[in-house]
């Protein structure tokens, strides 16, 4: 095994097999168990919800597709997701280029495989952490509402869905849905690579580990707050990854957008590489 991959390979498991990766995904999965014990559930078992499974009166019966956390977008536990989502992307090993710089760690493991080598290995642990935190709680809540809830194709003249007809990829939610789900998920995972790789980017101009962790935080709710209200609004983070959007938005900007920033962070990580003699 060559150096790079050894050092992509003891990157990835200081990244899945830190405390804080286990923190992450245990808070991401108890937002998942408590949207599915509030939403899925009643929706598959309760009286008041009889009439919509049988289909009495008219009624389409609810799906998976408008039931599951990344279904829906009202509920209190989809909201609060989709908000702590950037943070908690961050948490399990965003913060440790900064760390690896203060603790001298970095300077031993550039000395043996070389700088390009660190910072390729520290990028794709900390990227590939952070998409699998964020993903497997939407996962398995799609899992367990199949539990209780069928997995009707969604009907648009329903009027129970919430993906619109002008919707990003609308025509593949009513005609491949569970391709649409997938589209989506490859979404959050890229993205929330993106947003923890920031803080790789950040972290040698930073001042102390706390700000390195919370600044992509903050700069997504920053994001939601400047944009909301305007016409770019479904662009904020916390948006744009939502398969239930509350705004239209182009795939094609979506695109462009968030490949300036990962193009932002690449050039950033590669001239601190660069220059890490003098960090």
């Amino acid at each position: 095994m060559n150096t790079s991959l050894r050092m992509m390979k003891t990157e990835c498991r200081r990244a899945f097999g830190s405390r804080l990766f286990a923190a992450a995904l245990v808070a991401g999965l108890a937002l998942a168990l408590a949207h599915l014990v509030t939403i899925a559930v009643p929706y598959g078992t309760g009286d008041v919800w009889e009439v919509w499974r049988g289909g009495a009166k008219g009624a389409y019966p609810f799906s998976v597709y408008n039931t599951w956390m990344g279904g829906e977008n009202s509920s209190a536990f989809t909201t609060l997701y989709y908000f702590l989502l950037p943070l908690l992307a961050c948490v399990p090993f965003a913060d440790s280029g900064y760390t690896d710089l203060k603790s001298g760690y970095a300077a031993q493991m550039i000395s043996r495989a070389g700088r390009s080598a660190y910072c390729a290995a520290k990028v794709l642990a900390v990227a590939l952490s952070a998409g699998t935190v964020v993903l497997v709680p939407l996962v398995v809540n799609f899992l367990g509402t199949l539990l209780f809830v069928p997995l009707l194709p969604p009907e648009a003249a329903a009027g129970t869905f919430f993906v619109g007809p002008s919707a990003a990829f609308a025509d593949v939610f009513y005609g491949a849905p569970l391709v649409y789900c997938g589209l989506f998920a490859l979404l959050t995972f890229c993205v929330a690579g993106i947003i923890a790789c920031l803080c790789v980017a950040l972290a040698p101009v930073m001042p102390n580990r706390f700000l390195v962790l919370v600044t992509p935080f903050l700069l997504c709710t920053a994001a939601s707050f400047v944009l909301a209200g305007s016409g770019l609004a479904g662009y904020a983070p916390t948006e744009v990854l939502m398969p239930a959007p509350r705004f239209d938005v182009q795939p094609a900007v979506v695109a462009v957008a968030y490949g300036l920033i990962a193009g932002a962070e690449a050039v950033a990580i590669a001239r601190h590489a660069r220059t890490f003699e003098a960090l």
